[in-house]
C-alpha cells in the first residue's frame, strides 16, 4: 500500500505560548489518529519542522488543516512524495523542543534529491536525512 509523506518548516506566529503548543498537540493527535497519520513535530521556540506520513487521503486532510492554521506563517514545503513504508508508526504526533541547529539540519536536508529512494521500498533503505530523523526521534523519545 503506498503512503504519502510531507515535511515542511514554518515560523511560529507571534505570541505563541507553551499552552498553545500543548493545545495544538492534543488537537493534532486526535485528528491524526482518525486520519491514520503519524509523524513528528520539532519546535525550537520560534520555528517548526514537521514530518508526517500515512494514507494519501488522510495526509491530504491533515495538510489542509496545517496550511490553514494561524499558529504559524511562512510554511515552506520540503518534501511531498509517495512512500512505500512508514517510519513513525507509534507516533500520531510526537513533539519535542529542540535547539535551532537541529531544526536547521532537518529543514535544509536533501529531501527531494533522495526522494526516489523512498519509492524503491524498504530493501533499499530510506534517505540518510530521514534515517537520521528516525534515530534522533528514537533517542529524544527515550529522554521524555
Amino acid at each position: 500500500m503506498p503512503y504519502r509523506a510531507i515535511a515542511y518548516v514554518s515560523t511560529a506566529a507571534g505570541g505563541l505560548h507553551t499552552e498553545d503548543i500543548d493545545r495544538l498537540l492534543v488537537d493534532a493527535r486526535a485528528h491524526n489518529q482518525l486520519a491514520g497519520v503519524t509523524g513528528v513535530l520539532l519546535y525550537d521556540g520560534s520555528r517548526f519542522f514537521q514530518y508526517f506520513e500515512g494514507p494519501d487521503q488522510g495526509v491530504a486532510r491533515i495538510y489542509a488543516r496545517i496550511q490553514a492554521s494561524r499558529m504559524h506563517v511562512q510554511l515552506e514545503e520540503l518534501f511531498d512524495e509517495n512512500i512505500e513504508m512508514t517510519f513513525f508508526t507509534q507516533w500520531h504526533m510526537g513533539c519535542t523542543k529542540i535547539e535551532g541547529s537541529i531544526l536547521q539540519k532537518y529543514s535544509t536536508g536533501q529531501w527531494h534529491r533522495e526522494a526516489n529512494f523512498l519509492l524503491q521500498g524498504p530493501h533499499t533503505g530510506a534517505p540518510e536525512i530521514l534515517q537520521d530523523l528516525v534515530k534522533f526521534w528514537e533517542a529524544a523519545s527515550l529522554r521524555q
